[in-house]
């Protein structure tokens, strides 16, 4: 069952209307009496509710309706069903008092009638089909009438005994008379016996069909705590008057806290049918349909309901108090749409409900844009391109901390992560002990989008204060530890002290020692960490554990196993479960030797083909091919070979567990198999053990060099999807986790990429090799030489994404070589990264890495500048020295990127750095000459002569530095180029000219190609075209662009 998160705060508010409107108060029913009165017979059945006006309750929003007499035909139905109802109870009551020692008077039961009999109303109809009794309101004989009199008499002059006695004659002669029950349950009263005074007034109820009455006796039973006998009332009460909202809202109440929901559910249904979207009673209606799980019905009331109100309304809410039950109705919305999936109406729901709330209804133009820029806290600084930042700027306008981690949860699980990350950081800055539901909700989301650190620093926000401490949030950032592979800080937090039984217990199993979800947590630890010992005593802690469970439940009986006492790792308990499996066939010996004999077989076999054919010819390729493919499917199909964490090395036959929390009806069959799986590991040889880096008798060097050899080889042939996937395959193999093996899959990938020229793949595995060779330059240059030229290669070139990776290692490398940090970078080994923990003021955050936060007081904040990475590869990183400097290489690139964006700005910005760390760099140089007067050409430019000037000057800096002999032609070209865009037509075709005359000395015909000639040759085609040279344009067309 999904349940709602609403803040503690609201849902006080929301518990507090509820009893203010419970109908309990006099003033409701007295109001609601009063008005009653002075309707006309001719009244239309139904007037919408204002619920603008001052009366904003229940009994207001039915005052033009309630006391609508029924017609006579379904008066004298009801009137005979209740009476009915009175002489089953009259029976039962003299029966009772017959029964009764001493001719003592007895109580009446009022729950003789069997629940199943009693009214239902739905839409204001009574259930038919009732046996029906005698009209009420006989005529009462002189006798009886005197015995009452002399009651009353003996009633006023205090002698409750006889007063006592003779309303029990007359009941005994004529239950109808009304006034005998009144005054015994006046006698009752001043006996001090409220709750036998309160049933002889319900028994008086029934003779006087009066729906107030019954009403009020309604609410009386509630009072007292009798649920069954407030709802027998309100139910009486319904059925005399269906338009009463007042009864029908009692009666719906107590139907839910009897646990009738659905019961419950059509009463409130029935309310809006007379008041419609009525506020309180859509607040109600929240949790009633996430009871019964009916979020669909839920979320088109809702709808519904706001759309009336966006049009009765369209300046929103008129005062504060309303505003905060409008604000729960969008919280439920939300909620309703996130628990379905629907999370882009939750996102629609909250923006638009936000901003009818504010009174900003009109300003539609916020919902063309794809972020959540409009809620944007104060001083946080969204990176957007040149065309989104013209398009709407932000607009900083407050949103509900209750509806902002509504927004967070959907963005996120929509997988825009940088949006939902943004929102949750927002949320996580208020007091836990406050928002803790907010808190685990915001955790939770993080923990299924795999955000593992920022989902352990919400579950540790909560940790720390003893109001929001719980056993689960601790297991949860355990389990954060465990996904984050930082084995030793997730068994910091499940077990780190020595009892005096002298067994290991963690945090949570010394303060639930029962808690078997965490001892196999913790034996799954121990297990990925290779301590099968260890793991073995909590599995077999756990099994004796859900055996005294099963033992209790069959039994009853609260007995504790003494498994201290056990001598070794749970070898009795092991060969008790295997006594009582059944259907378990343990194979002979030879058996199994003759299985494995035979998958060893056709291994054996194909390695010493793929020996003999040579896949260089092409009479030998088909088959080594063949013979490859199938070796590679029996490797792939192997699952020990490729575990749930991609991360967690090959240890033989033994699976990783998956790192998600256990269910406890798979608890016994995984412990059976953990305990099994550990003896076989503890028991193996340990020569056995070391021959675990292989697989079928070849080692993993051996399989890695025929993957590669095989992606290569299908490349070559056309079939680079093929080796596309069988290369990612392997990637996610426990086999190949080393740095160094990961390093070669991703350069496999790489080449194939390459020579297919499939840019996106070359952007996507370059990008994955700078990110784990932190600070090395030599992937940036690997990338550059692979993405070669065209106009595919420049659309992977200028990629967002990638755009944004290289600005955060900027950062890195600026965090690194500061000298005046104030906390130097820790090597974390999980990551094989540097990670940064830099503090300061909220803007500067902000401005660093675009970490949007509140700015209004600027508070310290806690680190923001950190590295969140994936997990890398285990093993050695070579590169895993600490940037001294910036990066000159890293700089250009970013420089270049910006330039082919058309952002020449940008562009000078980070190749000024880069020519300050290296001037005598041509291809810096070069760079900035051609970002100068690039910017020159652009209408934005303040001074284009000085552009142009500058870039001139540095274009003669790179021909300073360039060698000239050995790269003229190059050198003219590039002037030529310079020259042609600026329209200066006589220089360029100098320097064009130059260019064919360095190709002729150098002897075209040669294999090493023409060099620049033909571009030189098509500029000035080009050019002579345009200026009237056709004839020279022409013979050059002839010589140098002809085939």
């Amino acid at each position: 069952m999904a349940s709602m998160v609403i803040d503690p705060c609201l849902a006080g508010e929301l518990q507090d209307w509820s009893e203010e409107n419970s109908g309990s108060d006099e003033g409701s029913e007295d109001s609601g009496d009063g008005e009653g009165e002075g309707q006309d017979d001719d009244q239309e059945d139904y007037v919408p509710v204002d619920i603008n006006g001052d009366e904003h309750d229940v009994s207001a929003a039915a005052t033009r309706i309630v006391h609508e007499p029924l017609a006579a035909a379904a008066l004298e139905e009801v009137q005979g069903d209740i009476a009915g109802d009175f002489e089953r109870l009259v029976n039962n009551y003299k029966q009772a008092s017959a029964n009764a020692a001493g001719g003592s008077l007895a109580v009446p039961n009022i729950f003789s009638i069997e629940e199943g009999e009693d009214c239902d109303i739905e839409d204001g109809q009574p259930r038919k089909g009732r046996r029906k009794g005698h009209r009420v309101g006989i005529e009462l004989s002189h006798q009886v009438q005197h015995m009452i009199g002399e009651a009353a008499a003996a009633y006023v002059e205090r002698d409750l005994p006889k007063s006592l006695e003779l309303c029990q004659e007359v009941i005994r002669i004529e239950p109808g008379a009304h006034s005998a029950w009144n005054t015994l349950a006046l006698v009752y009263d001043d006996l001090n016996e409220p709750e036998t005074s309160l049933k002889f007034k319900i028994m008086a109820a029934h003779l006087q069909n009066d729906s107030d009455t019954w009403s009020e006796l309604g609410r009386a039973s509630r009072d007292t705590g009798h649920l069954e006998q407030a709802l027998y009332c309100f139910r009486k009460a319904v059925t005399l008057n269906p338009r009463d909202v007042d009864a029908v809202w009692d009666r719906s109440v107590v139907l839910k806290e009897t646990g009738n929901i659905r019961a419950s559910l059509s009463g409130f249904l029935s309310i809006l049918k007379l008041a419609p979207y009525h506020l309180g009673v859509l607040l109600q209606l929240g949790p009633l349909f996430s009871e019964l799980s009916e979020f669909h019905r839920g979320i088109a009331v809702y709808v519904s309901a706001l759309n009336f109100f966006e049009q009765t309304m369209p300046d929103g809410p008129p005062n504060t108090e309303d505003s905060m039950d409008f604000r729960l109705l969008l919280i439920t919305l939300a909620d309703f749409c996130n628990t379905i999936g629907e999370h882009e109406q939750s996102i629609a729901t909250i923006r638009n409900g936000t901003r009818w709330m504010d009174g900003r209804a009109n300003q539609q133009y916020w919902a063309t844009m794809p972020d959540d820029r409009e809620f944007d806290p104060t001083g946080y600084v969204r990176t957007m391109s040149s065309n989104e930042a013209t398009s709407r700027p932000q607009g900083f306008f407050s949103l509900d901390v209750n509806l902002r981690q509504r927004l967070a949860v959907a963005r996120l699980a929509l997988g825009d992560l940088e949006e939902g990350q943004l929102h949750g950081r927002i949320v996580l800055q208020e007091d836990p002990r406050e928002y803790a539901i907010l808190f685990d909700a915001i955790a939770g989301a993080y923990f299924e989008k795999q955000l593992y650190e920022q989902a352990l620093g919400a579950y540790q926000q909560l940790a720390a204060h003893d109001e929001t401490w719980s056993l689960e949030t601790i297991m949860q950032i355990g389990g954060c530890h465990r996904h984050l592979e930082d084995t030793e800080k997730c068994i910091e937090v499940l077990k780190y002290t020595t009892n005096s039984r002298s067994d290991k217990t963690s945090q949570v199993i010394e303060l639930a020692p029962d808690n078997i979800d965490a001892k196999m947590r913790l034996a799954e630890v121990y297990e990925i960490i290779n301590k099968p010992q260890d793991a073995l005593a909590l599995v077999n802690q756990v099994i004796a554990l859900r055996k005294v469970e099963k033992e209790r439940h069959a039994k009853d009986v609260d007995v504790l196993p003494e498994t201290e006492n056990q001598k070794g790792p749970g070898i009795v308990l092991l060969l008790d479960e295997k006594k009582k499996s059944k259907g378990k066939v343990k194979l002979p010996i030879e058996t199994v030797q003759a299985l494995e004999y035979a998958r060893q077989k056709p291994i054996d076999e194909g390695f010493a083909r793929i020996k003999e054919l040579d896949p260089e010819l092409s009479a030998d390729r088909a088959e080594w091919m063949k013979v490859v493919a199938d070796l590679i499917d029996v490797f792939r199909e192997t699952r020990e070979l490729f575990g749930g964490n991609r991360f967690t090395q090959f240890r033989g036959s033994v699976n990783e567990r998956r790192l998600r929390r256990l269910e406890s009806k798979d608890t016994d069959k995984t412990a059976s198999d953990m305990v099994s799986r550990l003896q076989q590991e503890i028991n193996l040889p340990r020569q056995e053990r070391d021959a675990l880096n292989q697989f079928r008798k070849h080692s993993f060097e051996e399989w890695m060099a025929l993957f590669v050899r095989y992606a290569f080889y299908a490349t070559r042939d056309g079939m680079h999807s093929m080796a596309d996937e069988v290369l990612r395959h392997i990637l996610n193999s426990n086999a190949f986790v080393t740095f160094r093996h990961q390093t070669t899959i991703r350069l496999a990938l790489l080449a194939c990429a390459t020579v297919q020229q499939d840019h996106q793949a070359i952007l996507e595995h370059s990008r994955q090799l700078i990110f784990v060779n932190q600070f090395n330059n030599n992937p940036l240059r690997l990338y550059l030489s692979c993405l070669g030229g065209g106009i595919h290669a420049i659309d992977a070139f200028i990629d967002t994404n990638f755009q944004k990776f290289l600005r955060r290692d900027i950062e890195y490398y600026k965090l690194a070589s500061d000298p005046g940090r104030k906390s130097d970078p820790t090597w974390d080994p999980a990551h094989n990264r540097w990670a940064f923990k830099e503090r300061g003021t909220r803007k500067n955050a902000t401005e660093n890495l675009g970490d949007g936060s509140d700015d209004s007081a600027h508070p310290p904040v806690k680190p923001k500048i950190k590295s969140f990475v994936p997990s890398a590869a285990v093993g050695v990183n070579p590169s895993s020295k600490k940037a001294t400097k910036e990066s000159p290489i890293l700089l250009a690139l970013y420089g270049q990127l910006s330039s082919s964006a058309k952002s020449y700005q940008s562009a000078l910005f980070y190749l000024y750095q880069a020519y300050d760390l290296q001037p005598n760099d041509p291809v810096v140089c070069l760079s900035l000459a051609v970002a100068s007067i690039s910017r020159a050409m652009q209408r934005q430019s303040d001074n284009r002569h000085h552009m142009i000037a500058q870039g001139l000057a540095f274009l003669e800096r790179y021909r300073i530095v360039r060698d000239c002999d050995e790269h003229l032609a190059e050198i003219e070209y590039n002037f030529g180029r310079v020259f042609h865009q600026l329209g200066l037509f006589s220089l360029a075709i100098k320097h064009y000219e130059r260019v064919l005359d360095e190709a002729e000395k150098e002897d075209v015909s040669h294999d090493a190609g023409p060099g620049l000639a033909k571009e030189a040759a098509y500029n000035l085609v080009l050019i002579y075209g345009t200026t009237g040279g056709s004839a020279r344009a022409r013979q050059l067309a002839r010589k140098w662009l002809s085939f």
